[in-house]
C-alpha cells in the first residue's frame, strides 16, 4: 500500500462545498459575536457598558430619555470615538513584521529520475549484513522471485509509491543503470525540466558506501566494476534547481561535500558574471539552494533489523501511513499490549493485520483515509511550530511533491532516531522526533487500531456471507479534530487575548513586547476545513482568530488559508456566508494584493449578491447590515486602483446596489457603500457618467446631511474622487489625481462646467460649518479638485474678493475715490455680445459660487484644527500664487498692482504660522489678509480688514495668507526679549504636536531647487540666447534663494474684463482638450498646446500649466479611505475592556461609579446643613503662575482647572494643592479663553474650552503632562455683531443630551450636537444687545436661560422651533449688564440672576412678574456670582475698584427663596498692582468664582494679580469617606 500527501488537498465544490448531510435548514446560520465599538460609530458611548442604550439619529433635535436611565447614572460619553483618539500611542504589536505568504517564485517538480542500484544477489564489499537482516525493497522481498523480475517489480512499486505523492510528475525508473545511462537520463531530466525542479533518487544498497569525498557508486555496462560518480558531474548533468534523495548508508558525507562544491561553483559563477559586466540573473537558481534528504550521517549505517524494510527511509518518505502503523505496533509507545486483557482487541494486533487496514487514502471517511488526513495535520503543525516561517513557506507551501516529502521526512526523523540513525537534510532542519504532537498522533492511531480486529472480522463475515452490514458501518470516526478544535477555542478564549507584557520570555527590542505565541492548532484547523462535519465550526473559530488583529491575519495567510477560503466562494451553503464574508474582510484589510484573486471564477459575485437588494430571497443571516457593509468594503478594495475590478463591478450594476443601501439605517453600511462608489468611479469616466443619470447625484448629496460623521466624510470622499482626486493608496506616489469628471461626452462642455462647479458648491454649502475636523478635511480636498480644474475661475474669484476687501478698507479709512474695478469689469463682461443674456447670468452665478468657495477656503485656512488649516492654506497659497502671476497685476486701479511680489527666500506667512521650515513658499511680511486701498506712499501698505459678519473673516488678519504683503514694523529688543521669555514659560507639548501635524499636511506651491522648471519653447536661434538667459535667471533664483517667482516681462496695462474673459476661456479650452482626447480622469488631460503649455508674453491667461507654482500641489489627497480601512483591522468580536467584567478598565469604572454615587449621596445629605452654616473655613490657596480668569471644578476627581490671560490652562489637585499639568489652549494671538467645562466626568473625562475668537476645543489626557492632545475642535461662532464691550464666547454644556449651547456677541444662540458633531439650529435671542450669561436646565436640558448686556433675562425652550414662541419668559428688572444666571436643579426651579451693579434676584420661572427675592449685595458693584449645583447656596464677590486692597466674598443660603440668609462674609486681601491701580478696561470674568458641583467647596480668583486662587469650605458634620488627597482613579 502507498500513502498520499499534498500541500492543499483539493476542494470539490460539489462534494465538499455543498450543504451538510443534515440539510441546509437543519443547521442554523452562525451568529458571530460582534461587539462593535459604539464610540466609533457616531453613536454616544455609555460610561458603563451595562447602562448603554440605543441612540436613534432619526429622532428630533432633542432626544427622549428614560427617567430611570437618568437616575441610574447612565451618562453618555462624547468625543471618545476612534477619530478623536488620532495619534494616541498606537501600539505596533499588532503590526508585527509579516512574512510574505505569496511565494515570489513557485518552483514545481516536473520530472524525476529513480536510480536503483541493487545488483540483487551480490552484496557490496564494504557492507557486512546481519543474519537475518532486512530484505524488502519497496515492500517486495527479492528472494521470493528471480532477480530480473524482482528488480522490475521493485521499480514499478517505487514509481507507484512516488506517484501517490504527486501523480503529475513524470517518473523515470532506472534499475541497476550503468554510468552512461545515468548520465543520459540525468541530462534529459534537466533538458525537459528547463527552469523547474527535477528529482534525483538514488538507492545504493547494492553498491559500496559513498566515499569520503561524497562520490557515489554505479555500475559499468557489464556489471563487473563499480564506477564512482563525482558530485561535480552530477551538478553538471542535473543542473539546478534539483532535489536529491539519498537512500544509502553514510549519506551524510554526500550532503557535506555537495554543499562545499555548490558554494564554490556559485561563487565562481557570480565572479564570472561580474567580470563580464553582466548583472547576475535573478532567475538563476544557485546549486547551494538544492534540496537534499538522507537517512543517516556520514559515519552511520542503515538499520538491518529483519522486522524493518531495507529501504526504511524510502518507505517513510513514500508510504508514511503503513510505516507509521508498523512502527506503532512494533514499538507500542502507549504500552497498551503489555497490560491488555485477553478480550482487548489491542492484544490481537499484528504487523500483518495493520497492513490490511481497510479504506482508501483519498477517502477521509474510511480508517485509512482518516489516518492520512490526521497525519497530514500533525506533520504540518509540527513543521509550522518548529521551523522558521520562511523555511516553512519554501518547503511546505511551494511544491506539492517537496511538501509531501518533507512532511514524511518528519516521520523518518522519528523512526530512524529510534534505530540510532540521524536523518540529514539541506536546508538543515531541527529534529522533531520528540515533538509533543506525536503523542496526539499515537492516540489517534491507537483509537483506530483498537477497532481494527473487529472491522476485519466483520469484513471476513461479509465475504463468507454471514453478515450483510455495510462496510465500515461500525467504525467510529476519530475525535482528533473535534478535540483540537476545542483546544483552539480554549486558546481563543484565554491565550489569544492574554497580555504579553508580563511574560518571562525574551522581549522584542523594537516593541518591548513578548512575541506572540502562535496557537498550536492553527494548521489543524486548516485541515478541518476539508471536513463538512466540522467546517462551519472551524470557520467560526478561524474568524475569531483573524479578528485578533493584523498579526493573526498574517499568521493565517502564512499557514495557507487563502486557497481554501477562495475555493469556498463557490459554495452555495448559506450558513458559510457570514464567516466567509468576515474572514475575507479581514484578509483584504491587511493584504490588498488579493484583487486579482477575487476576479478568478467571478468570486466577487459572492459578495455582490449579498449587497444587492435585488436578490430573490432576503439575506437570512444575523447582523445582515454588518455583513453587507463588509461586502461593500471587500468590493471597494477590489475596485481600488484596479481598472479590471471597476469594470467587473460596473457590469453587475453594483453602483445601483450601493445607492439603494444608502437608505439603510446602519452607519457602517452607508459609509462603505459610499466608499465603494468612490472607488468604482475613481479615474473612470464611464462610471462617472452613470452618476448623472436618474437622480443619483441627489441621493449622494443627501448623504452630506447624514447624522453620522463617517457617512458625511465618506460622501465627501466620493465627491472628491468624482471631481478628480486620487483614490490610490497613500504609498503609491506615481498616481496623481486631476481631470475632474474626465471626458463626459454625453453633455456639453458648459454643462460639465456647471456640474463640476455645482457639486463642489453643494458640498461646501452642506458641510462648511461641520463640527468634525474629518469632514472639513474632506471638504478641502473636494474644493482643491475644483481649484485644479477651474483655476482661472478661482483666480478671478480671488481677485474679486481682494478688490472688494480693499474697497471696504478704503471706505472705513474715509477714502471715497477708490475705483470699483470689479463692478466695472463685470458690467463690461455682461455687456459683451459673445454670450447670450442667459449665459451671462450663469457666468455671474458661477463667479459668485467660486468666490464663495474661495472665501470658505480662507475660513478653513484659519481653522482651529491644524490639519484642516494646513491643507486649506496649501490651496489658498496655490490660488494666490496664481493671482500674483496673472495679468490682473496689470489692471489699472487694481489693488493687486500694489502688492509687493515675493522675491526673498523667506517662507510664506501661512507656512510660518503653521510652524514650517524649509521648502515653504516665499514669504511676504504682512499683518492682514486684505489688500490695502491706500496709496502706495502711505506709511502702511495695507489696512485692517474688518468683516463684521464673520469671525473667521476677522481672524484672517491674524493668520495671513501668502502673497498679500505689507511691511511689519521692526520688533524692539525689549519686546523680543519679553516674547522669548513668554515662549520659554509656555508649555510646548501641544504646540509641537500641532507643528508636526502642519508640517505633514502643508505643501508649498512654490518651486524649490529640486523642482523641474518648465521653460518656454525655443522658437528660433535668434531668440535662443534671451530665452536661455531667462531660464538661467529662473534656475539661479530657485537654487540660490531656494524659491523664486518668474515675473511677466510684459507690464502693459490691460482691461480687467479682458483678463477675466481670457481666464474663463482658458479653463474651457482645457476642458475641451480633455474631452477631445477622451482621457480618463486622473490621466494627463492638460496637454501643452504650444510653448510647453506656458502663457506667452502677450497672453492674458495663466497657460495650460502653471509656471510660477508647482502644478502637482492640487488636488490634495485624502487619507480618509485608509483611515476607514483600519476599522476592519481592529478586533470587533471582543467586547471592549470597559464592558468585560473583571478587566482592569471595568473594575476601575465600577469603582469610580461607586465612588461617584457615594459622593453624590454625601452631598445630598449635607445640602440642608450647608444652606444654614458658615462657608469661611479655608481649604487652601493655589499659587497659579498667572492671572486666573476662569475656574472649573471636576465633579468627582480632585481637579481644579485654572485658565489665565496667557492662553494656558493649569490642572491642580486642589486637595493636595499640587499642580498636575499645564498646557496651552492654542488660541489665536489676541484671543483668550472665555469658557471652560469638564465633560464626561463619570468615565473618560475631557476638557471643553471656548475662546473669544469663536473656537471650541476638546482636550483629552489633560491630567497627563506632555500627553495632552486635542480630541476635537471646531469654530462654533460665525456671525458677530459690533459691540462696545465684548462678552466673548459663552457656552452651556448638557451632558445628558450631548448638546452644546454657544452664544456671545451674536443675535442667536447656536445649538450643537456632540453626537452628530454638527450644528443643529440657531435660536434667535430677540435681543438688541449681546448675550452675557448662559445657563442650561440640567439634567433635562429642555430649556435654557440667557442674560444680556441691557439687563434683560430670557427663558428659551429648545423644543419649540417657532421663533415667535421659543421665548417662554422675559424678565426686565435688571438694568445693567447681566453677569451671571443659574437655574437651580430640583426644588421649585429657582432662577438666580445677578447684574454688575450688585443686584441679585431670585425668580420662580413659573411667575415672571416679580422676583421672589431681590437685594443689592455689593454697593460697589458685583464681579461674579456662583450657585451651588445641589445646595441652595449662592456666593458673590465684589467688583474691583482702582485702589482696592480687599475684596468681599459673601455667601448666602436660600433654602427659603423669599428670605435668603447671609451665611458668611470673607475679606480677601489683594496683592498691590504696579502703578497703584488696575487697568480701566478690565472686565471681570463671571467664572472667577465657582462652587464645587458636589462637595461643599467654593473657589475664588480672577482679580488678584498674584495669581492666587483661594478655596473655602463649609464644615459639614461628617467627612466624605472619599475625601482623600489621592481619592481618584
Amino acid at each position: 500500500m502507498a500513502s498520499s500527501s499534498t500541500v492543499l488537498p483539493p476542494l470539490s465544490a460539489s462534494t465538499h462545498l455543498g450543504q451538510s448531510g443534515h440539510g441546509a435548514h437543519a443547521q442554523p446560520a452562525p451568529s458571530l459575536p460582534y461587539a462593535r465599538d459604539e464610540a466609533s460609530t457616531s453613536q454616544p458611548q455609555s460610561a458603563y457598558g451595562y447602562l448603554a442604550y440605543e441612540y436613534e439619529h432619526e429622532h428630533d433635535d432633542e432626544h427622549d430619555f428614560d427617567e430611570a436611565e437618568a437616575e441610574s447614572g447612565a451618562v453618555l460619553q462624547f468625543w471618545t470615538a476612534k477619530r478623536h483618539r488620532a495619534g494616541k500611542g498606537k501600539s505596533k504589536a499588532d503590526d508585527e513584521q509579516a512574512v510574505p505568504w505569496r511565494l515570489r517564485s513557485r518552483l514545481k517538480t516536473v520530472n524525476a529520475g529513480l536510480f536503483v542500484c541493487l545488483n540483487l544477489g551480490v552484496d557490496p564489499p564494504d557492507v557486512v549484513k546481519t543474519n537475518p537482516c532486512a530484505k524488502t525493497e519497496c515492500w517486495i522481498d527479492p528472494s521470493t522471485m528471480p532477480s530480473n523480475k524482482a528488480i522490475e517489480a521493485i521499480g514499478r512499486n517505487l514509481q507507484q509509491q512516488f506517484e501517490t505523492l504527486n501523480p503529475k510528475v513524470r517518473y523515470k525508473v532506472c534499475p541497476d543503470s550503468p554510468i552512461e545511462e545515468m548520465k543520459k537520463v540525468a541530462v534529459s531530466l534537466r533538458k525537459n525540466a528547463r527552469e523547474e525542479r527535477a528529482l534525483f533518487y538514488y538507492n545504493g544498497h547494492g553498491v559500496p558506501k559513498p566515499t569520503s569525498g561524497g562520490e557515489i557508486w554505479v555500475f559499468n555496462k557489464s556489471y563487473t566494476q563499480y564506477i564512482p560518480v563525482g558530485l561535480v558531474d552530477l551538478q553538471d548533468w542535473l543542473g539546478s534547481p534539483c532535489i536529491y534523495i539519498w537512500e544509502c548508508s553514510g549519506a551524510g558525507s554526500i550532503i557535506t561535500n555537495f554543499k562545499q562544491t555548490a558554494r564554490r561553483r556559485d561563487e565562481e559563477a557570480r565572479q564570472a558574471a561580474l567580470a563580464g559586466g553582466a548583472p547576475p540573473d535573478p532567475l538563476a537558481s544557485p546549486f547551494y539552494e538544492s534540496i537534499h534528504l538522507a537517512p543517516c550521517a556520514a559515519n552511520q549505517v542503515l538499520p538491518m533489523s529483519p522486522d524493518l524494510p531495507a529501504d526504511l527511509f524510502t518507505c517513510c518518505l513514500t508510504s508514511p501511513i503503513e510505516m507509521a502503523l508498523r512502527y506503532f505496533v512494533q514499538q507500542d509507545p502507549l504500552k497498551r499490549n503489555i497490560s491488555s486483557a485477553p478480550n482487548d482487541p489491542r492484544s490481537r494486533l499484528t504487523v500483518d493485520m495493520v497492513m490490511r487496514i481497510p479504506g482508501d487514502l483519498k477517502d477521509r471517511r474510511t480508517p485509512l483515509g482518516e489516518l492520512q488526513w490526521i497525519f497530514t495535520a500533525v506533520t504540518d503543525t509540527i513543521a509550522w511550530l518548529s521551523f522558521p516561517r520562511e523555511t516553512f513557506m519554501r518547503l511546505f507551501r511551494q511544491d506539492l511533491l517537496v511538501a509531501a516529502l518533507f512532511r514524511n521526512y518528519l516521520l523518518a526523523q522519528r523512526i530512524l532516531n529510534t534505530y540510532h540513525c540521524t536523518p540529514i537534510s539541506h536546508p538543515e532542519l531541527p529534529s522533531t522526533h520528540n515533538h509533543p504532537l506525536w503523542d496526539s498522533w499515537d492516540l489517534a492511531v491507537d483509537a483506530c487500531l483498537a477497532q481494527l480486529p473487529d472491522l476485519l472480522d466483520i469484513e471476513a463475515e461479509r465475504e463468507a456471507g454471514r453478515n450483510t452490514a455495510p462496510p465500515l458501518s461500525t467504525y467510529r470516526p476519530s475525535l482528533f479534530f473535534a478535540q483540537h478544535l476545542q483546544a483552539f477555542e480554549v486558546w481563543l478564549q484565554h491565550g489569544g487575548v492574554a497580555s504579553n507584557k508580563l511574560s518571562l520570555r525574551p522581549k522584542d527590542r523594537a516593541t518591548g513586547m513578548v512575541p506572540r505565541s502562535a496557537p498550536e492548532q492553527l494548521p489543524i484547523v486548516l485541515q478541518v476545513l476539508l471536513s463538512q462535519a466540522h467546517r462551519l465550526r472551524a470557520l467560526i473559530l478561524l474568524s475569531r482568530f483573524v479578528d485578533l488583529g493584523p498579526w493573526a491575519v498574517h499568521m493565517a495567510l502564512s499557514i495557507g488559508i487563502f486557497p481554501y477560503v477562495q475555493k469556498l466562494l463557490q459554495s452555495p451553503a448559506v450558513e458559510l456566508k457570514p464567516v466567509l464574508i468576515f474572514i475575507w474582510a479581514r484578509i483584504l484589510a491587511v493584504d490588498k494584493s488579493c484583487q486579482m484573486d477575487l476576479l478568478k471564477e467571478n468570486g466577487f459575485n459572492y459578495f455582490a449578491q449579498v449587497l444587492s437588494p435585488a436578490t430573490g430571497q432576503p439575506l437570512v443571516i444575523p447582523n445582515a447590515n454588518e455583513h453587507r457593509a463588509m461586502c461593500a468594503f471587500i468590493l471597494a478594495m477590489l475596485c481600488r486602483n484596479f481598472r479590471a475590478g471597476q469594470q467587473a463591478c460596473l457590469s453587475i450594476q453594483l453602483l445601483d446596489s450601493c445607492l439603494a443601501r444608502l437608505s439603510e439605517e446602519d452607519w457602517l453600511l452607508r459609509q462603505w457603500c459610499l466608499l465603494c462608489i468612490a472607488q468604482m468611479w475613481a479615474d473612470n469616466d464611464e462610471a462617472k457618467s452613470l452618476c448623472m443619470l436618474h437622480g443619483r447625484q441627489e441621493i449622494m448629496l443627501n448623504a452630506l446631511r447624514n447624522t453620522s460623521v463617517e457617512v458625511r466624510a465618506a460622501a465627501l470622499y466620493a465627491f472628491g474622487t468624482f471631481l478628480g482626486a486620487s483614490a490610490a493608496p497613500a504609498d503609491v506616489d506615481d498616481v496623481r489625481g486631476f481631470g475632474g469628471m474626465g471626458a463626459q461626452l454625453g453633455i456639453s462642455d458648459r454643462q460639465q462646467l456647471e456640474v463640476e462647479a455645482g457639486l463642489a458648491y453643494a458640498c461646501m454649502m452642506n458641510v462648511k460649518e461641520d463640527g468634525s475636523y474629518m469632514v472639513r478635511k474632506e471638504l478641502v480636498v473636494v474644493i482643491s479638485c475644483a481649484v485644479r480644474e477651474w483655476r482661472g475661475w478661482f483666480v478671478a474669484a480671488a481677485w474679486a474678493y481682494y478688490e472688494h476687501e480693499a474697497c471696504l478698507a478704503a471706505s472705513e479709512a474715509g477714502s471715497d475715490d477708490t475705483p470699483d474695478v470689479v463692478s466695472d469689469a463685470l458690467a463690461q463682461w455682461v455687456a459683451t455680445d459673445a454670450c447670450s443674456p442667459d449665459e451671462h447670468s450663469v457666468n455671474l452665478t458661477l463667479l459668485s459660487s467660486f468666490k464663495s468657495m474661495f472665501e470658505t477656503l480662507l475660513d478653513l485656512s484659519v481653522d482651529p484644527h491644524t490639519e484642516v488649516s494646513a491643507m486649506a492654506s496649501t490651496v489658498v497659497d496655490y490660488v494666490v500664487a496664481l493671482l500674483l502671476g496673472s495679468a490682473f497685476t496689470r489692471v489699472r486701479g487694481s489693488a493687486v498692482r500694489t502688492m509687493k511680489r515675493p522675491v526673498s527666500s523667506r517662507q510664506s506667512t501661512a507656512g510660518e504660522r503653521l510652524g514650517l521650515g524649509n521648502g515653504a513658499p516665499p514669504a511676504l511680511a504682512r499683518t492682514d489678509t486684505a489688500v490695502s486701498g491706500a496709496p502706495a506712499s502711505s506709511a502702511s501698505a495695507s489696512g485692517s480688514m474688518k468683516r463684521s459678519s464673520s469671525v473667521a473673516g476677522a481672524l484672517r488678519s491674524l493668520a495671513t495668507m501668502t502673497g498679500l504683503s505689507s511691511l511689519v514694523p521692526a520688533e524692539s529688543a525689549e519686546a523680543a526679549a519679553a516674547r522669548a521669555q513668554q515662549e520659554l514659560d509656555t508649555p510646548r507639548g501641544a504646540h509641537v504636536e500641532q507643528q508636526e501635524s502642519a508640517l505633514k499636511h502643508y505643501r508649498s506651491p512654490y518651486p524649490d531647487a529640486s523642482h523641474t522648471a518648465i521653460l518656454p519653447e525655443r522658437p528660433g536661434a535668434a531668440r535662443a540666447p534671451s530665452l536661455h538667459a531667462l531660464g538661467v535667471q529662473y534656475r539661479s533664483r530657485a537654487g540660490a534663494a531656494g524659491l523664486g517667482v518668474l515675473a511677466r516681462s510684459d507690464q502693459t496695462p490691460v482691461e480687467a474684463v479682458a483678463v477675466l474673459e481670457a481666464l474663463v476661456e482658458e479653463d474651457m479650452e482645457r476642458l475641451r482638450m480633455r474631452r477631445l482626447r477622451g482621457t480618463q480622469a486622473g490621466g494627463d488631460a492638460d496637454g501643452s498646446l504650444s510653448n510647453n503649455g506656458l502663457a506667452r508674453a502677450h497672453d492674458l491667461g495663466l497657460g495650460m500649466v502653471a509656471k510660477e507654482v508647482k502644478d502637482d500641489v492640487v488636488p490634495l489627497r485624502s487619507g480618509f479611505f485608509d483611515w476607514a480601512v483600519e476599522y476592519f483591522r481592529e478586533p470587533q468580536m471582543k467586547a471592549a475592556d470597559a464592558e468585560e467584567p473583571g478587566s482592569v478598565t471595568y473594575n476601575q469604572q465600577a469603582w469610580r461609579h461607586a465612588r461617584n454615587e457615594a459622593m453624590v449621596e454625601a452631598s445630598r445629605a449635607n445640602e440642608a446643613y450647608a444652606s444654614q452654616h458658615r462657608w469661611d473655613a479655608e481649604a487652601g490657596t493655589l499659587h497659579n503662575d498667572a492671572w486666573p480668569l476662569q475656574l472649573a471644578f471636576h465633579s468627582f476627581d480632585p481637579y481644579l482647572a485654572v485658565s489665565d490671560d496667557a492662553d494656558n490652562i493649569c490642572i491642580w489637585d486642589w486637595k493636595a494643592r499640587r499642580k498636575i499639568s499645564k498646557f496651552s489652549n492654542l488660541n489665536v494671538a489676541g484671543s483668550s479663553i472665555s469658557s471652560m467645562h469638564f465633560i464626561n466626568e463619570t468615565a473618560s473625562s475631557l476638557m471643553l474650552t471656548a475662546s473669544t475668537e469663536g473656537s471650541i476645543r476638546v482636550w483629552r489626557d489633560y491630567d497627563v503632562p506632555g500627553e495632552t492632545a486635542l480630541a476635537s475642535t471646531f469654530r462654533a461662532v460665525s456671525d458677530i455683531i459690533p459691540v462696545g464691550h465684548t462678552s466673548g464666547v459663552l457656552m452651556a454644556w448638557e451632558q445628558q443630551k450631548g448638546h452644546l449651547l454657544v452664544g456671545g456677541d451674536m443675535r442667536v444662540v447656536r445649538l450643537w450636537d456632540a453626537t452628530m458633531e454638527r450644528h443643529i439650529r440657531d435660536i434667535s435671542t430677540q435681543a438688541g444687545s449681546n448675550l452675557t450669561a448662559l445657563a442650561s436646565d440640567e439634567p433635562d436640558g429642555n430649556v435654557f436661560v440667557a442674560g444680556f448686556g441691557d439687563g434683560v433675562v430670557r427663558l428659551f425652550d429648545k423644543r419649540l422651533h417657532d421663533a415667535a414662541n421659543v421665548v417662554l419668559r422675559t424678565w426686565r428688572k435688571h438694568h445693567t449688564w447681566i453677569q451671571s444666571v443659574h437655574l437651580q436643579r430640583g426644588g421649585q426651579r429657582e432662577l438666580v440672576t445677578a447684574s454688575m451693579n450688585g443686584d441679585v434676584r431670585i425668580w420662580d420661572v413659573r411667575a415672571p412678574d416679580a422676583p421672589l427675592y431681590e437685594h443689592t449685595v455689593h454697593r460697589e458693584g458685583l464681579q461674579a456670582l456662583a450657585v451651588h449645583h445641589g445646595a441652595p447656596v449662592f456666593a458673590t464677590t465684589s467688583a474691583p475698584t482702582p485702589h482696592a486692597t480687599r475684596q468681599r466674598l459673601v455667601v448666602h443660603g436660600f433654602a427659603d427663596p423669599y428670605r435668603p440668609a447671609k451665611l458668611s462674609e470673607t475679606h480677601i486681601n489683594l496683592a498691590p498692582v504696579l502703578g497703584g491701580q488696575r487697568p480701566l478696561g478690565f472686565m471681570p470674568s463671571a467664572a472667577s468664582l465657582v462652587f464645587h458641583p458636589v462637595e461643599m467647596v467654593v473657589a475664588a480668583g480672577g482679580y488678584d494679580t498674584s495669581g492666587n486662587v483661594r478655596l473655602y469650605r463649609c464644615r459639614v458634620p461628617e467627612a466624605n469617606p472619599y475625601d482623600l488627597p489621592n481619592g481618584h482613579a
